[in-house]
């Protein structure tokens, strides 16, 4: 051999001390450049009325079934969020992680969408050419044990948070969208909220309100349920698990 075997042995123990030092030079995680892919919002109308029907009709499972739709002005990108920030809370709460079954479509058609890669709050997609509305249908799973979270439906009673069971375009203040709201509730239920409704059997139909509003009104329904006047203006509403004996 050209080299003395000690040489050789020297080189080999250099090499195994330099290869884990380079290693983890190499793994040192590096900053990248942030890119803002939501767009901000402005203070301007959205162009429709966004509707929203929810069946809450399940109150074994608590889960709530979801149909809405958003009218498109026009084709190309477009970014979809759930509520993060509520009316009250102090840290974003919106509860993303029960968000199930979100399925978007344009005319008839399934739409892709992707989870943007920094705000797990938003979806992007990108609008068909001609498409005058997307579809969404989608599902909030109730928690049903505490560990899951705040328990909101029971057999007999159920607290209906808005902002829970809807996603909103990016881009615009929340007071500026548009909001038409109906909800069927389990038969025979009463629900009370404080967006005015006109009732059908057992479907709401709230009055049109704007997006901002109606996160801030949730519903509490149930099938036991008392109403006393406390003054000309101001009502006081009560639900029970059971029945009175």
């Amino acid at each position: 051999s050209a080299f003395p075997m000690k040489h050789i042995v020297l080189a080999s123990v250099l090499a195994s001390v330099a290869t884990p030092l380079l290693a983890q030079e190499l793994s040192k995680p590096q900053p990248v450049p942030f890119e803002n892919t939501i767009p901000d919002p402005v203070d301007q109308p959205y162009p429709g009325t966004i509707r929203i029907d929810v069946d809450a009709t399940d109150s074994v499972q608590g889960i709530f079934r979801v149909k809405e739709t958003i009218p498109v002005a026009k084709a190309g990108p477009m970014t979809l969020l759930f509520p993060k920030w509520l009316p009250g809370a102090h840290s974003p709460r919106g509860e993303i992680e029960k968000l199930a079954g979100l399925v978007i479509r344009a005319g008839g058609k399934r739409i892709a969408w992707t989870r943007d890669t920094v705000d797990v709050f938003a979806f992007h997609i990108d609008v068909p050419e001609g498409a005058k509305q997307l579809d969404i249908d989608l599902q909030f799973l109730s928690a049903t044990k505490p560990d899951q979270g705040r328990v909101v439906v029971t057999p007999n009673m159920m607290s209906v948070q808005f902002n829970s069971m809807s996603l909103y375009p990016a881009g615009y203040f929340t007071r500026q969208i548009p909001v038409a709201l109906t909800v069927k509730y389990p038969e025979g239920w009463t629900a009370v909220s404080g967006l005015p409704a006109k009732r059908s059997g057992s479907t709401y139909t709230y009055d049109r309100t704007n997006y901002e509003v109606l996160v801030d009104s949730p519903a509490v329904a149930g099938r036991y349920y008392r109403e006393w006047a406390l003054t000309p203006k101001v009502d006081l509403n009560m639900w029970a698990e059971n029945q009175e004996e």
